[in-house]
């Protein structure tokens, strides 16, 4: 009988150390589930304002600053400065750009982002997604 209550209480200390245990994981996922929203939410924060920016500074016309939110790939296909700016003059060109609102959703290293424009003469493909990635840490415009 003492062997049978030895194995009892053996019993009951494994259940209540994996109780235990499981409910430290539990806590544990929770805190990650936590950590991960906050990251996220940072990442959209982040991106919707490069996106903001790129936008802004694009519509008024300071092709070398909104040249530097481009990455790398898309700048070896654009090329150089001076042919970004032909590009913009011609994507603007009777135009008044009026940026209005960002919708932003990250996925990892990718994100995705919408702007509406409140110009009447935006182009049709003015609110279709655009890709951006995060490269060296910070968010860069990849849509090319």
């Amino acid at each position: 009988m003492k062997t049978l209550s030895m194995v009892g209480a053996a019993v009951a200390v494994a259940v209540l150390t994996v109780s235990a245990c499981s409910n430290n994981v539990s806590e544990s996922s929770q805190v990650n589930v936590v950590a991960s929203a906050t990251v996220a939410a940072d990442q959209e924060t982040a991106l919707r304002y490069s996106a903001e920016q790129l936008d802004k500074l694009a519509a008024a016309g300071n092709a070398e600053a909104a040249y530097e939110f481009y990455s790398q790939r898309c700048k070896g296909k654009i090329g150089t400065i001076d042919t970004y700016k032909i590009l913009l003059d011609l994507h603007y060109k009777d135009r008044d750009p009026q940026p209005t609102n960002w919708t932003v959703k990250v996925n990892g290293s990718s994100g995705q982002v919408v702007t509406v424009d409140a110009d009447p003469n935006a182009p049709a493909d003015a609110m279709n997604p655009r890709t951006w990635t995060y490269i060296d840490g910070r968010w860069q415009f990849d849509n090319c």
